[in-house]
C-alpha cells in the first residue's frame, strides 16, 4: 500500500475514532439512537477514494473505538459491527450501481437505514424475549433516514471542500 494511500487511511481512521469516542460520551435521547458522526469519514472514505478505503475506516473506527470505551467484543460492538457493515455494503452498492440516482447524502441516508435495520433485526435475534424493538423498526428506520441525511450532509460538504479540492476526483 502507497504511503499517500496509507496516510489518508491513518487521518480519515484517526478523525472517525475520535468522533465515535466524543459520540459515545453524549447523552442519547433515546437508547441505541446515536448521530453516527464517525459514519461520517467512512462516507468520505467511500466517495472521495474508494470502497477499501472505507472498508478499512470502518473497521479501525469500530475497533479502535471499541476498545477505547471498553465496548470490545459485547453485544454493543456485536451491533456496532453487523450495523456499520451492513450500512457499508448498501452504500458501496449505490456508489458502484445507482449514483447518479443518489447524492451522497441519499446514500448516507440509505446506509444509516440498514445500519439502524439490521442492529434491530440482530438485538431481536439476540434476545428473543425482549421484542420492542421490532416494533419500533418504523421509527428506527425514520431515524436513520434523519441521521444519514445529516451525515450524509456534512460528509458532502468535506468532499467538496477538502477531498476534491485537494486531490481532485481520484476514481
Amino acid at each position: 500500500m502507497e504511503a499517500r494511500r496509507l496516510t489518508r487511511i491513518a487521518i480519515l481512521s484517526a478523525a472517525a475514532v475520535v468522533a465515535y469516542v466524543f459520540e459515545s460520551l453524549l447523552p442519547m435521547p433515546l437508547p441505541f439512537a446515536r448521530i453516527g458522526l464517525s459514519n461520517i469519514f467512512v462516507v468520505v472514505a467511500l466517495f472521495g477514494f474508494d470502497v477499501r478505503e472505507a472498508f478499512l475506516v470502518n473497521l479501525v473506527r469500530i475497533l479502535a473505538g471499541s476498545l477505547l470505551m471498553g465496548l470490545a467484543l459485547s453485544p454493543a460492538f456485536l451491533l456496532s459491527l453487523a450495523g456499520s457493515m451492513s450500512a457499508l455494503a448498501v452504500m458501496a452498492l449505490i456508489r458502484w450501481k445507482a449514483m447518479p440516482l443518489f447524492s451522497v447524502i441519499g446514500a448516507s441516508a440509505a446506509g444509516a437505514t440498514a445500519s439502524n435495520i439490521v442492529q434491530v433485526l440482530l438485538f431481536t435475534a439476540l434476545f428473543a424475549g425482549w421484542p420492542v424493538p421490532i416494533d419500533l423498526l418504523g421509527g428506527f428506520i425514520l431515524l436513520g433516514v434523519g441521521v444519514g441525511f445529516l451525515t450524509g450532509l456534512i460528509a458532502a460538504a468535506i468532499l467538496k471542500k477538502v477531498v476534491l479540492e485537494r486531490y481532485g476526483p481520484v476514481n
